[in-house]
């Protein structure tokens, strides 16, 4: 990558368009490999490469909020792919369109004490055309588009229960998504307890007017896992204001817990009677004839093709939507090595992590280098010669594959390397398995010495 762009800085006219669209594909294709899809959507999916030079690149993002989790969380990340690709480490800025401006941006950088008080929170990804409707959701899913195509008109408040995972999160998400597509001027929040909890310790007493600061009281608010709240009772007093506040103006409150109010453990009972002023829906478990669908079309995103069987075998293992995710991502990551077709042997064999059982980072590594003749110390060394880089870029591959460690725990279990060089190893040797017969019978004899344990 590095040599196509080796003359880039020296001929200005080579900087077009074009190319920084290419450049930033390549970076956005690094990144995109290594996170999950949601994430990638949220933070990534709408940025782009507006100017370049040495000293600086500035990336073009929807407003501030994006640029400041950027800059907080993958400034390094892109100054490292932009000197693999282009042979250089500019500065990295964010320019976003300020609100309510037409034709002047911002080019502002974003410094890392930088904190949006009131983003919208929402996770694009999460919308009703993904949401799975059965029987055990249709009363609060239904409720929930009526209430994001016509706030405040039959329900107010909101108030969707269930257990952990079954989707009311989703749902949240979906009606904020669904407003702001409907009409752009929609302000919406969206906030955990968490943040519930940590706002309201910052706001002053009996000055909730005060809650959302200089900002517009949202059109939407959107709060979760409720039940929580309980326990700060600061917090109740000040959700109890601001929930009459949102009823008392005809604006839209959408509420998801645990369970219906009326068994929230220490609810104000103030509080309890305003939750339970619209309509409470539920959210039971999912059928299996559900969780087969959800399977399929999450394994549909992922670009995997699972026979019937196993889709039976996983919705048959759990009620827990998020932990059929887990599952799901964690099938995705060996996908390299099986192909997108799995059959149920392998795909119980890796969840029950019977191909590699006990297999940390230090075996992968003792492995590795016995089966490429080198030292341990060069494995986890920062020499660049190819008999030393490629068997440790395979090393850092089978980690990722056959453990659960992330990328920074793989980054210090090879002497401390960032994380950013770990994902360049690992999608080094994904782009090469593809094509290289050498690196696919390297990958293939590894993993069977890995299981028997021994490289004789």
């Amino acid at each position: 990558m590095h040599c196509f762009y080796k003359n880039l800085f020296t001929n200005p006219q080579l900087i077009s368009m074009t190319t920084k669209n290419e450049i930033w594909d390549q970076i956005k294709r690094n990144i995109r490999d290594n996170i999950p899809k949601p994430e990638f959507k949220t933070w990534l999916s709408q940025a782009s490469l507006l100017e370049i030079t040495p000293e600086l690149a500035v990336i073009e993002v929807p407003n501030k909020f994006i640029a400041s989790w950027l800059s907080e969380n993958y400034s390094e990340h892109i100054q490292q792919f932009l000197r693999n690709i282009v042979g250089a480490r500019p500065a990295i800025r964010f320019s976003y369109q300020a609100a309510g401006k037409k034709t002047k941006k911002q080019t502002q950088h974003i410094p890392r004490s930088s904190k949006m008080s009131f983003p919208s929170g929402l996770d694009p990804s999460c919308t009703f055309s993904d949401f799975v409707t059965a029987h055990s959701n249709k009363l609060a899913c239904s409720s929930a588009l009526d209430v994001a195509n016509n706030p405040s008109y039959k329900y107010n408040p909101l108030y969707i229960f269930s257990k952990w995972s079954f989707g009311k999160t989703h749902l949240l998400h979906a009606i904020g998504n669904e407003a702001m597509k409907k009409n752009p001027d929609n302000k919406v929040v969206y906030l955990s307890a968490e943040n519930i909890i940590s706002q309201f310790e910052k706001t002053s007493p009996d000055k909730i007017n005060g809650f959302w600061g200089e900002e517009k009281t949202p059109r939407f608010l959107l709060l979760d896992d409720i039940q929580t709240v309980t326990s700060h009772y600061k917090s109740q007093k000040e959700l109890l204001s601001l929930c009459t506040q949102f009823l008392d103006s005809k604006r839209q409150l959408v509420v998801a817990a645990s369970t219906p109010p009326n068994q929230i453990k220490n609810l104000l009972p103030l509080l309890r009677s305003r939750l339970e002023w619209g309509l409470i829906a539920e959210i039971e478990a999912p059928d299996q004839k559900t969780k087969m669908n959800v399977i399929s079309q999450m394994a549909k995103q992922q670009g995997i093709r699972f026979q019937d069987d196993v889709t039976f075998f996983l919705a048959s293992s759990t009620n827990d939507l998020k932990n059929l995710v887990h599952k799901i991502e964690k099938i995705k990551r060996h996908t390299s090595l099986y192909g997108n077709k799995m059959d149920i042997s392998i795909v119980q064999s890796i969840l029950e992590n019977k191909l590699l059982a006990q297999i940390g980072p230090e075996r992968i590594q003792e492995i590795t280098s016995k089966y490429f003749q080198i030292s341990p110390d060069d494995l986890l060394g920062r020499k660049k010669e190819r008999k030393i880089s490629y068997p440790r870029q395979v090393a850092i591959f089978l980690t990722r594959k056959y453990t659960d460690m992330s990328l920074k725990e793989i980054g210090r279990a090879f002497g401390n390397k960032h994380h950013s060089s770990i994902i360049y190893s690992i999608n080094s040797v994904e782009r090469n398995i593809k094509s290289k017969v050498e690196v696919i019978n390297d990958i293939n004899k590894l993993r069977g010495f890995l299981s028997n344990g021994s490289v004789e």
